[in-house]
């Protein structure tokens, strides 16, 4: 399977940026290096730090077996019951992780303070919804 990936973090003055980009690395085999880091400010004027990587095919396939196996069995679920949710029309697939539970050394699903991760498949892959199938198996096999 061909793949790309990009994922996003927004970093409150509040947090440890150094914590959650080892935790990203630790997770996920995201190199901090690999991030590119732009500050914004907030509604509120406050100080925010927006994290984003671009991953290749290889990283963006052990990205997705990791989630995977890190995802408790009531998460696949979900995930798998809203699955439409999570494709766009192009077939892209987007999770949200919960940002503090990774810090906590553990991956949940969540739309709040979250990790966005986007899969988006080669068009040559894409062909009749190769890649919704392959998600779909992947979730349901582990």
């Amino acid at each position: 399977m061909t793949l790309s990936t990009t994922v996003h973090v927004v970093v409150h003055a509040t947090e440890d940026i150094t914590k959650i980009l080892f935790k990203l690395n630790e997770l996920f085999s995201i190199p901090k290096g690999k991030f590119l880091i732009s500050q914004a400010k907030g509604h509120w004027g406050n100080e925010i730090s927006l994290l984003r990587a671009n991953c290749d095919d290889n990283e963006s396939n052990v990205l997705l077996e990791k989630i995977n196996s890190l995802l408790k069995k009531n998460e696949k679920n979900y995930l798998l019951a809203s699955i439409s949710d999570s494709f766009d029309e192009k077939d892209n697939f987007y999770i949200r992780l919960d940002k503090q539970d990774m810090c906590n050394g553990m991956i949940s699903l969540s739309n709040q303070d979250s990790i966005r991760i986007r899969f988006k498949p080669t068009k040559e892959f894409n062909q009749n919804n190769k890649f919704r199938d392959h998600v779909i198996d992947l979730f349901t096999k582990k």
